[in-house]
């Protein structure tokens, strides 16, 4: 479409650069031509040039003026030793016809047929070149006409082979633009379908293997039956993906760690302290990593000495801007090196659940000195 409209364009800006030389020639020349043959060149060659002018400005396809204007062509141009009616005349200068015959070889071009062109400038080359050596034709020399008659065929075919290959090769650039698009399509549907697989192996490994983890432990345990009725309202909720919604205030979000740390870890301590809103998104990544944190602390920091204690702190970053939980005990600790590829704790409900949402979390530990877990995100971790 691009290539169409450029060439309609050029073609009507060509009629209009050389329509005043023509328009001149044929008034001037038209004491040796008969009326009836003047008549006829105006409506099929002046019709069809003002034609293909008009539309170039507004349609974008001249290809209907600019065949109209080569048929127009190519009759006078047959009938030229009918119209001269004083061949002295027509020899003392290039009759206006020929000034017209490369504008048609170039609006034909607009139809984009090279076999087209070539067909038309090798016919009209011909009896081009037959005329130019008559009187009425000017009386041209063989050479002269024979070197004209060529240069029309060239010009016949060199502009159709341009916008054919222009147009082929828009026509490759469009469809690598389609296969591109489709791509990235077809990619962030995969990253979606990454990111909710991740977030479902999250909530399954926070809630539902917490619950039969405890119950493969003992199977009396107290908070057994509240770990099993919390996986199974976070999986009916659909909990774990990201959705939208309005901003959360660091207290909201310490009320929501509070609330699942009485199930998880009843006798962690938690420490609030004044902190910005954030997105919806981030107070669910920073209370379910934070929760993932505590039951480690809980299931893993003890060691032969029972559960470790656990503090956990909401607060505001130094800058004021962003939100930090930090989940410590003061258990065995742990060598991150020794962690096995497979354990999704640490990789995908800590860190993977703040990277989501552009936060980032920190772990310091080391064997024998607790564990320290921070957590954070700020409106700059985002852009």
């Amino acid at each position: 479409m691009a290539v169409r409209r450029m060439t309609s364009r050029l073609a009507g800006l060509l009629v209009l650069l050389t329509a005043p030389a023509w328009l001149h020639a044929a008034v001037v020349q038209q004491g040796f031509l008969a009326p009836w043959w003047g008549l006829l060149a105006l409506v099929v060659v002046g019709g069809p040039a003002a034609w293909l002018v008009v539309v170039s400005a507004r349609v974008h396809d001249v290809r209907p003026p600019s065949v109209a204007l080569a048929v127009g062509v190519g009759a006078c141009l047959l009938l030229w030793p009918e119209g001269v009616v004083d061949v002295s005349g027509a020899r003392e200068g290039l009759p206006w016809l020929w000034l017209v015959l490369p504008l048609t070889m170039a609006a034909l071009a607009t139809v984009g047929s090279v076999p087209l062109n070539l067909g038309y400038g090798v016919l009209t080359g011909a009896v081009y070149g037959l005329l130019r050596l008559q009187p009425l034709g000017g009386g041209a020399m063989p050479v002269v006409a024979g070197l004209e008659a060529l240069l029309l065929a060239t010009l016949a075919v060199g502009p159709a082979v341009l916008v054919v290959g222009a147009a082929r090769a828009a026509g490759r650039l469009d469809a690598i633009a389609e296969d591109a698009a489709v791509a990235s399509a077809t990619a962030s549907h995969a990253a979606v379908a990454v990111a909710t697989r991740r977030d479902l192996d999250a909530v399954v490994h926070d809630t539902v293997l917490a619950a039969l983890h405890t119950a493969v432990r003992d199977r009396s345990a107290p908070e057994l039956p509240q770990l099993a009725s919390h996986a199974l309202d976070t999986l009916g909720s659909g909990q774990g993906r990201v959705e939208g919604g309005a901003a959360v205030p660091t207290a909201d979000v310490a009320r929501r760690l509070q609330a699942t740390l009485a199930v998880v870890a009843p006798d962690a301590y938690l420490d609030v302290r004044p902190g910005p809103v954030v997105p919806a998104e981030v107070a669910r990544a920073l209370v379910d990593a934070a929760l993932e944190a505590a039951r480690n602390a809980r299931r893993h920091g003890g060691g032969a000495g029972g559960a470790p204690d656990i503090a956990v702190l909401v607060a505001g970053s130094a800058d004021g801007a962003g939100v930090q939980v930090v989940v410590s005990d003061d258990g065995v600790g742990f060598d991150p090196s020794l962690v096995a590829p497979q354990r999704m704790g640490l990789a995908v409900s800590v860190r993977g659940r703040m990277e989501r949402v552009g936060g980032r979390a920190e772990i310091v530990t080391a064997t024998g000195s607790g564990t320290t877990v921070r957590l954070g995100w700020a409106p700059e971790d985002t852009t």
